[in-house]
């Protein structure tokens, strides 16, 4: 993804392979080093711009696969600051039943989210709910082309071109991609509104192996409209450990 697989997001992960890949190959390569079934992760974003207030935000974030292959879940629950704490987030990949849903204590409700309330920041942040449903999706549908060879870091990488699909929940154009060959990781992503709009762009040298699987500790999104940016840090993560189905119901999922 660019969250799951930027928070999974920050979190494509990747085993490594050959230079000149079809789409085909280059979606099995990632779509094979996701986690089988779920991922749990505690992650902190702090964001840097022109606005004093860069207080950490602790979110634990999860992500699950559907049965059958037939789409993606993800629910966020913020812990702090201390006014956001129990602020909630709910996204629901399933075609038939798809829909972003948002819980804030101070409201006591839940709210479907669309529109101009999902292009927002989210809490301050350079991330919107729009960022969260392209990043949960696993860049699924669409169409994924490349663009050649490049090098990143002195490292081997492929630029690849995203155009996602028709879809009125995602605002982006295009996202242009620079994947590392060793890793199969997205290491920059360029997202496109008509305009330049944000970079994603990981930290290689926080890149590990985890369970066999290539990610990155850290990613910075850039917003190049204002300058500022968010680093986003995992602190911990479980892979395919069981999650409870309450955390992905709409009635449920801030409690």
């Amino acid at each position: 993804m660019i969250l799951t697989r930027l928070l999974l997001a920050a979190s494509l992960f990747g085993s490594g392979a050959a230079a000149a890949r079809s789409e085909a190959e280059l979606r099995a390569c990632m779509a094979a080093n996701l986690p089988q079934h779920t991922l749990a992760q505690d992650l902190i974003l702090t964001r840097r711009g022109a606005d004093p207030d860069t207080r950490p935000m602790a979110l634990r974030w999860y992500w699950r696969r559907r049965s059958g292959d037939s789409g993606f879940d993800a629910a966020m629950r913020l812990s702090a600051p201390a006014d956001l704490a129990g602020a909630a987030y709910l996204f629901i990949g399933e075609s038939h039943a798809d829909g972003i849903y948002v819980y804030l204590p101070a409201l006591g409700k839940v709210r479907r989210v669309n529109g101009a309330t999902a292009a927002a920041s989210l809490f301050g942040s350079n991330l919107s709910v729009f960022d969260l449903k392209l990043l949960t999706s696993g860049l699924r549908g669409g169409r994924l082309q490349r663009l050649g060879d490049t090098v990143s870091d002195g490292h081997a990488a492929e630029r690849w071109r995203y155009l996602p699909p028709d879809d009125p929940d995602i605002l982006y154009d295009r996202i242009d991609l620079v994947i590392d060959d060793a890793w199969c990781l997205p290491l920059v992503a360029r997202l496109y509104g008509g305009v330049p709009w944000k970079v994603l762009t990981l930290d290689r040298a926080t890149v590990q192996q985890n369970e066999g699987r290539w990610q990155a500790r850290r990613a910075t999104l850039s917003d190049l409209r204002d300058g500022s940016r968010t680093l986003i840090e995992i602190r911990d993560q479980r892979i395919d450990d069981a999650i409870p189905d309450a955390v992905f119901s709409p009635r449920r999922f801030y409690k």
